[in-house]
């Protein structure tokens, strides 16, 4: 396998831009008088945030099991990219109350001990949440000899979504066989894919995170051929492309049976 280093992508990428308000305040989300915001598995993407971490902010899946009344949540956060790096999973735990999460993580990254903090707000005008996670160690930098070079930001946000349900409206995904694909919207300079065991995820039990991957660049494909997924057994891929100031164009979503 090619070994690339995650500071590599600095150098693919725009500069590194301030995050916008659509990603830097959760309160924005919020709706008066939304009630009961619904439950159920909800994924997205994490944002690494440029202006602590500008050598490298990466995006990566999360996703998180949520009641549909006033209770506790589970989910992870997945920070795994390359095969030669160890199974790397952020676990989170909190409650939801009304239209807010609010809730801690923890897990190994890359042989190191991580936890943080993670707080959101459901809009129902846009049907999803966003929201912050901080690092409690700070900004970090993580070396693995022959394989990955890299920085932890120290903070960064998040928005979920529904299972299927696609940002902007006339933004999809479609397989064929094992191939996923996309029409990249305007501007794409990094776009997130990974695949995610929705029985797991509504278990609350468990990673299922299978596998996700960066694309770079305004491509419209990815592989799913070698992730080991098992024939006849149900998943979602998941699709998010961002510009070069690290704002999300556009994220959806579907559920397939593997070849």
């Amino acid at each position: 396998m090619k070994v690339l280093t995650r500071s590599l992508l600095t150098l693919a990428l725009c500069a590194a831009a301030p995050l916008s308000a659509w990603a830097a305040s959760p309160n924005a989300h919020a709706v008066a008088n939304a009630s009961a915001p619904p439950g159920g598995v909800y994924l997205g993407y994490y944002q690494e945030d440029p202006a602590t971490n500008p050598e490298d902010p990466t995006m990566g899946s999360v996703y998180l099991n949520l009641p549909a009344s006033d209770s506790s949540f589970s989910g992870n956060m997945y920070f795994t990219y390359f095969g030669c790096q160890s199974n790397n999973l952020g676990t989170i735990s909190g409650t939801k109350a009304a239209t807010s999460l609010k809730g801690t993580w923890s897990g190994t990254i890359d042989g190191t001990h991580q936890t943080g903090s993670v707080a959101g707000t459901y809009s129902a005008a846009k049907g999803a949440y966003a929201g912050t996670f901080t690092v409690a160690g700070g900004k970090q930098h993580i070396d693995i000899p022959s394989c990955i070079s890299y920085y932890i930001a120290p903070n960064g946000t998040f928005e979920l979504f529904a299972v299927g349900q696609n940002v902007p409206s006339d933004f999809s995904v479609s397989l064929s066989g094992n191939t996923v694909s996309w029409n990249p919207p305007s501007g794409a300079v990094m776009t997130l894919v990974f695949v995610l065991d929705p029985a797991i995820a509504a278990s609350g039990h468990g990673n299922a995170t299978v596998w996700q991957t960066l694309v770079l660049g305004p491509q419209g494909t990815a592989n799913l051929g070698d992730i080991g997924l098992v024939s006849g057994h149900a998943y979602v891929v998941a699709v998010g492309a961002s510009d070069g100031s690290y704002r999300r164009l556009s994220f959806a979503s579907t559920r397939f049976t593997a070849p």
